[in-house]
C-alpha cells in the first residue's frame, strides 16, 4: 500500500532533520554570544525570551545590526529603485514601446513590494544572513495581497534541487487555537468544517481555550506526482501542505500549492552540496566574541578588587563587626602588634594595556561584519572627497569586498523575488498588455539588480566609459575626425544602464532618429528659404529687364535707351 501525503511529509520530514542537526550545536553559541532570541531550536522555548547572561560586551550585536540594515539599504531600500526589467534582445532593448511596458512593470512592482511586509521580512531576513548563514521566507498571495512568511532560525530545514536552488522547505510553528480555526476550519461563507481537524482543537476551542498553542507542520517542495489535466490548487507544480502534528490519523489540514517555487532562502556561502549557509560573519567572528567576552569578565572582576580588596584581620573583629564604607571608623585595641584590617591581595590592574587589547578585539570584529564599509563615509580619514562623485567612487571601491555576498543575495534572493511578484501581478491582470514585438518573439524577460550595492560592482564599466570619452576628447584638437570612431549614443545607453538610470530619462534610438529627421527637415525648409531670399531680388531684376528690352524693341527710341544701359 502506498504512504499517504502525509506519511511522505514525515518521512521526508526526519531526514531533513538529519541534515541539519551538525549545524545546530554552532548555531546555538551564535544565538549564546551574539544575538540572543534569533534561534527557534527548542519546542518549548517561550516567544520573546532573551537570555544575555553570556554577553558582557554587546560590541558583536551592534555590528550585526549594522550589518543587517547596510545590506537591507545596500540591496532592497525600499526609498530607491534597486531592480529593472530587461530585454535579451538588443534591438527590443532600445525600443520605445517596449521601454514603456517595462518601465510601468518595474512601477507596479515597487508599489506592491511597498504594501506589503516584504521588506520588513527582507530586513530581518539580512540579520539572519550574517549571524546563520542563511535566512528563509515564503512568498504567498497574489497582487496587492502578496506578503511574506518569515521564519526564525531553527524552525525550518531546507533542501535544494540539482541546480543549487533551494525548492523545499519544512518548518514546525506554533498557532493558537483560534488561528487553526480561522485558517483551516472557517469557510469563506462563514460555515465551520471541523472534519480537517483533531477533537483535541475541537474540544479545546468548544471550552473557549483560543489561545492555547498547538503544533503545526506546513511543507512546501516540488509536487512528484500529479493530475496535469487538473488546474486546482491541489495539483499545482509546487505543495504547500498543512498537517496537524502528533494527530492521529492520516488527514491534512490543507493542501495547497503554487505555480512557481516561492521560497527565497539566500545562503552568506554555500560549500560544495552543503544545503546550509557558512563563512558567515556570525561564524567568523565568534572566537573573537568569546575572547572579548572572556576580557571584559577580567577587567571587571580586576577592577572590583582595586575598588573592593579581600580584606583579612585578626579574629577579635568578627564579633565587633567591621564596616568598610566610606568614612566609618572602626575601633579596635590591636593587642597584637599587627593592623586591624589589610587586604589580602596587592592588585596591580595595568588597565591601559587591557583596554588596548578589548579595542583591539572590537575592531576585528567591526571588520567582520563589514561595519567599517558601512560607515566608510561617516568614518572617512585623511583628504575628505571634494564631490558627491568623489565620494561615491571612494564608497564603492570599498564596497567591492562585498562582492561575492551581493553577487549569491542577487542570484538567490532579490532576482527571486522580482520573478515571484511580476507573476502573481500578471496573474491577478496588474500589469498592462505586452508589445506585440515581446509576444511574437517570446522574449524572455531579465532582472537587473541596479541597487547601491550591485552598481559598486559596476563601477569599473562606468569608469572605463569615461576614461575613454576624456581621452577622445583630448586628441580632437589633433585629430577632429577622431569623434567618427566614438558611437556616442550607444556610450549613453551603456553609461545610463551601469548607473541604474530610469529608462524614462533615455530616448529610444527610434525617437532620437524621429527627431534628428524632423530637425534636418527644417533644417533644410530654412536653408531653402534662405536661398530663395536671395534669389527673388536677381529674379525681380532680371523680369523688369525683360520687360524693359521688350519695350524698347517696339519703339525707335528704346535703342537709344539700350545702347545706352549697354544691353544693345
Amino acid at each position: 500500500m502506498a504512504p499517504s501525503i502525509r506519511q511522505r511529509h514525515q518521512s521526508r520530514l526526519e531526514g531533513l532533520k538529519q541534515e541539519r542537526r551538525p549545524y545546530e550545536a554552532r548555531w546555538r553559541e551564535y544565538d549564546k554570544y551574539i544575538a540572543p532570541g534569533r534561534l527557534r531550536l527548542d519546542a518549548n522555548r517561550h516567544k520573546g525570551e532573551k537570555t544575555m547572561q553570556a554577553i558582557l560586551d554587546e560590541t558583536a550585536l551592534l555590528h550585526r545590526r549594522t550589518f543587517q540594515s547596510g545590506m537591507h539599504s545596500g540591496l532592497t531600500s525600499p526609498v530607491r529603485p534597486w531592480m529593472k526589467l530587461r530585454t535579451m534582445d538588443p534591438d527590443l532593448k532600445e525600443f520605445g514601446p517596449v521601454k514603456d511596458y517595462l518601465f510601468q512593470c518595474e512601477r507596479i512592482i515597487q508599489q506592491v513590494l511597498r504594501r506589503s511586509n516584504i521588506y520588513n521580512a527582507l530586513h530581518s531576513a539580512y540579520g539572519d544572513l550574517g549571524l546563520f548563514g542563511q535566512s528563509c521566507m515564503v512568498i504567498v498571495g497574489e497582487g496587492d495581497a502578496v506578503r511574506a512568511i518569515p521564519m526564525m532560525s531553527g524552525q525550518y530545514w531546507i533542501a535544494q534541487n540539482d541546480k543549487g536552488r533551494v525548492d523545499t522547505l519544512y518548518r514546525q510553528i506554533k498557532m493558537t487555537v483560534e488561528q487553526v480555526v480561522g485558517k483551516f476550519v472557517t469557510k469563506a461563507n462563514g460555515d465551520m468544517d471541523w472534519s480537517r481537524v483533531s477533537n483535541t482543537i475541537k474540544t479545546l476551542w468548544d471550552h473557549g481555550k483560543y489561545d492555547s498553542w498547538v503544533d503545526i507542520c506546513h511543507a512546501v517542495e516540488p509536487r512528484k506526482t500529479r493530475d496535469h489535466s487538473r488546474k486546482n490548487k491541489a495539483n499545482k507544480p509546487y505543495a504547500s501542505n498543512y498537517w496537524e502534528e502528533g494527530a492521529s490519523g492520516e488527514g491534512m489540514l490543507s493542501q495547497d500549492g503554487f505555480d512557481i517555487n516561492r521560497i527565497l532562502a539566500p545562503r552568506y556561502e554555500a560549500d560544495g552540496e552543503d544545503v546550509y549557509g557558512s563563512g558567515h560573519p556570525g561564524e567568523v567572528c565568534l572566537p573573537a566574541v568569546k575572547q572579548l567576552q572572556s576580557e571584559q569578565r577580567m577587567k571587571g572582576q580586576g577592577i572590583d578588587k582595586i575598588v573592593r580588596p579581600p580584606m583579612q584581620g585578626p579574629s577579635s573583629l568578627r564579633m565587633a563587626g567591621v564596616s568598610t564604607l566610606p568614612g566609618a571608623i572602626n575601633y579596635h585595641d590591636d593587642q597584637t602588634g599587627r593592623a586591624g584590617l589589610r587586604p589580602v591581595m596587592e592588585v596591580n590592574l595595568r588597565l591601559g594595556e587591557l583596554m588596548q587589547d578589548i579595542q583591539g578585539i572590537q575592531g576585528r570584529i567591526e571588520k567582520i561584519w563589514y561595519a567599517d564599509l558601512f560607515f566608510a563615509i561617516s568614518q572617512m580619514q585623511g583628504v575628505q572627497p571634494r564631490n558627491v562623485m568623489e565620494l561615491t567612487q571612494r564608497k564603492e571601491e570599498q564596497l567591492l569586498q562585498l562582492g561575492p555576498v551581493v553577487e549569491r543575495q542577487i542570484y538567490e534572493q532579490t532576482n527571486p523575488l522580482v520573478e515571484i511578484v511580476y507573476h502573481s501581478c500578471e496573474e491577478a491582470g496588474m500589469l498592462p498588455e505586452p508589445p506585440q514585438e515581446l509576444v511574437e518573439r517570446q522574449e524572455v524577460l531579465e532582472i537587473e539588480n541596479i541597487s547601491l550595492l550591485a552598481q559598486a560592482q559596476r563601477a569599473v564599466t562606468t569608469g572605463s566609459i569615461e576614461r575613454l570619452v576624456g581621452f577622445a576628447g583630448q586628441i580632437l584638437s589633433v585629430k577632429p575626425d577622431v569623434a567618427d570612431k566614438l558611437d556616442l549614443d550607444q556610450a549613453i545607453d551603456e553609461y545610463a544602464d551601469a548607473i541604474g538610470t530610469p529608462s524614462t530619462l533615455v530616448k529610444s534610438d527610434e525617437a532620437v532618429k524621429e527627431m534628428r529627421d524632423q530637425r534636418q527637415t527644417q533644417m533644410e525648409t530654412k536653408d531653402q528659404a534662405n536661398l530663395a531670399s536671395q534669389i527673388m531680388p536677381a529674379v525681380k531684376d532680371g523680369a523688369d529687364a525683360a520687360r524693359l528690352m521688350s519695350e524698347a524693341q517696339k519703339n525707335a527710341s528704346g535703342s537709344d535707351l539700350l545702347q545706352q544701359l549697354g544691353l544693345a
